[in-house]
């Protein structure tokens, strides 16, 4: 392809080369440092052709071509005049402070870590479902068997700041077991005893605000990201001999003091502000009140904020036939609302896991209220839902406002514990509640087939059974270059990888620094950076090992290669070393996308291995 005119029309979309502070490459990337981003209109960048997407990441406009970059990049250097001296040189610069940048970069930090537990937050959540069907059917609360459901079903909420911490560290790069080890601190039964009472607690004479942690998603992750800090500070100032001694209790001294002290309670002190504020409002403008209190509060239930409400709503309900009209009423609206966006994306989406995966959290919304699975692993991870759910429960709260509608119960809100909003004395409260209820359903439930989503692409099945009755036509295969633990690419945190844009294939976690050579070929690139690998292989496969994510950015530190552009190769062959431990104290991702670039040259390809270890050598795809 002859890229002069779509490198003509990337300068013109981009704003020019006036708006070009620097301009570097990857090995499929044009990677932008703009003046503006503003000024550029992505989805026209998107639409030339020879651009296959664009991405915004580190302060770069990354516009996104292919194996073809280096064309493309030196038109651009001979259309703007630019020498490349800086070519090798990645801008550190961060991304500019907007408000749209910094909601998106939280919303992707809470769902990505999220993303990795949604099959322990489903399967509790269901139980949970299931332990109230067996109330409903007179099973007492006092029985054994109950009562291990009851434990099995509160586990992933309890500990989930313990196992977002795990999965947030990969986010931070930090150490995943420390990260785990400084926010179990926030649950440990005798810290909850301590916070719960009413003695002053105090560390080293600074007090301790109280709070409850347990179930909550903000203290983790602020928890795990200045772990991330006070490592590499630690790491710096901790003499090498005293490193594997002192370096682990110094980071836990310095960090779980100013994790409790500052950090876990803050969404507490801005709850009980929220509280506080929204109680005045309702003072003054109820119905305007409820209508912005349940549009936000899958925000609020996101930040643990939700329980700075309850002491007020339990003092409420326990005076004798008093209502609460602020928590549980504005919970009843976005709990039927995330239920209902989870249904309309399991109707709409025709990829089969988020199917599955948007019926059981729909399921576990509607009937038992439980909506973390629906809000993390659903519509926050597709964001367009998530903006449905808060038209569908802000509208539904607006009518609640208006009508005064009041709850007499303590239950979580949901189609089954609706019947807590039976007024003692009688009257239409019941009826306003359910027409509250059919408010959130529909109006969210229509909201998100309007709005639609971007719907995941699926993931081909292949059984070895088939593979094996067709193994005849079985025409190339691609070997392990390196040993350690194969994920889908979808679940590679790049959605250059994951979209398969780039090419389709498997990706490895590498257990060591070594990568050899899949098949017997010729490499075709090596990039200057010693982070990339591109490979043809005798009978025609063209594969890209990428190692790490954003590793361009080391600049070839940590990496050795072991061949040139040109080498002929036999499998098997040490390519490259890589140091790990480097690439992952600098903050980067070492998971290895391993891509099949001329896909559309073969009919078909078969992963081999999936979510499972493998051996350097071992079979990993074949194409048909």
């Amino acid at each position: 392809m002859d890229y002069t005119n779509c490198a003509k029309e990337i300068l013109k979309e981009i704003g020019g080369r006036e708006n070009i502070k620097d301009l570097t490459h990857c090995v499929t990337r044009l990677r932008f440092v703009l003046k503006d981003e503003t000024k550029v209109d992505d989805e026209k960048v998107k639409a030339i052709k020879g651009v296959m997407g664009v991405m915004k990441k580190g302060g770069q406009y990354q516009v996104i071509i292919g194996n073809d970059v280096n064309k493309c990049y030196n038109i651009v250097l001979s259309l703007t005049g630019m020498n490349g001296e800086t070519s090798n040189m990645i801008t550190e610069e961060k991304e500019p402070l907007t408000v749209k940048g910094v909601v998106n970069r939280i919303l992707d930090i809470v769902s990505g870590s999220m993303s990795a537990i949604m099959m322990p937050l489903i399967g509790c959540g269901m139980i949970k479902l299931l332990i109230i069907i067996l109330g409903l059917v007179g099973v007492s609360d006092t029985n054994t068997t109950y009562k291990i459901l009851v434990a099995i079903g509160d586990s992933c909420f309890y500990f989930l700041p313990v196992l977002l911490a795990y999965t947030s560290s990969k986010k931070f790069g930090t150490n995943p077991m420390m990260a785990a080890c400084v926010v179990a601190v926030l649950i440990h039964p005798d810290i909850i005893g301590l916070l719960s009472g009413e003695e002053v607690v105090t560390f080293l004479g600074i007090k301790v605000t109280s709070g409850s942690y347990a179930s909550s998603v903000i203290p983790a992750l602020l928890s795990t990201w200045l772990l991330s800090y006070v490592e590499k500070i630690v790491d710096r100032f901790t003499p090498v001999w005293a490193k594997n001694i002192f370096k682990p209790m110094f980071i836990l001294l310095i960090t779980v003091p100013i994790v409790l002290i500052v950090l876990a309670p803050a969404g507490n002190i801005v709850g009980l502000g929220l509280e506080t504020a929204m109680s005045w409002c309702q003072q003054r403008a109820g119905w305007l009140t409820l209508a912005v209190f349940s549009a936000i509060m899958p925000f609020v239930v996101m930040t643990g904020m939700h329980w700075a409400f309850v002491p007020t709503a339990i003092t409420t309900l326990a005076t004798a036939g008093a209502g609460e009209g602020m928590l549980i009423p504005a919970m009843l609206a976005s709990n039927l609302a995330q239920g209902a966006a989870c249904m309309a994306v399991s109707l709409k989406s025709k990829n089969k896991e988020l199917k599955s995966v948007s019926i059981a959290a729909g399921v576990s919304a509607l009937v038992a209220g439980i909506t973390e699975p629906g809000l993390y692993g659903v519509t926050l991870r597709l964001k367009k839902p998530l903006i449905a759910c808060c038209i569908g429960s802000g509208l539904s709260g607006l009518f609640i406002g208006i009508f005064g509608v009041l709850s007499y119960g303590p239950a979580v809100p949901s189609l089954i514990s609706i019947i807590e909003f039976i007024a003692p004395n009688g009257g239409n409260n019941f009826m306003y509640a359910c027409i509250a209820a059919t408010i959130a359903i529909v109006v969210t439930f229509i909201m998100t087939l309007v709005l639609g989503f971007e719907d995941p692409k699926e993931v081909q099945e292949v059984k070895i059974e088939e593979m094996n009755e067709n193994i005849d036509e079985i025409e190339k295969m691609v070997y392990a270059p390196m040993k350690g633990r194969v994920i889908p690419l979808k679940d590679v945190p790049d959605e250059t990888f994951a979209s398969e844009i780039l090419g389709k294939g498997m990706a490895i976690i590498p257990a060591e620094g070594k990568v050899y050579a899949p098949f017997d070929g010729t490499v075709i690139s090596v990039f200057n950076t010693l982070h990339a690998y591109g490979l043809r292989s005798n009978d025609g496969v063209e594969v890209l090992i990428h190692i790490g994510l954003e590793t361009v950015r080391l600049n070839g530190e940590g990496f050795t290669a072991y061949v040139k552009q040109g080498d002929t190769i036999k499998r098997g062959d040490l390519l490259a070393e890589m140091d790990l431990e480097r690439i992952k104290q600098a903050g980067y991702e070492i998971v290895t996308p391993i891509l099949v670039s001329n896909i559309e040259m073969f009919h078909d390809i078969i992963e081999i291995k999936k979510q499972e270890k493998v051996e350097q050598g071992e079979p990993l795809l074949m194409l048909l």
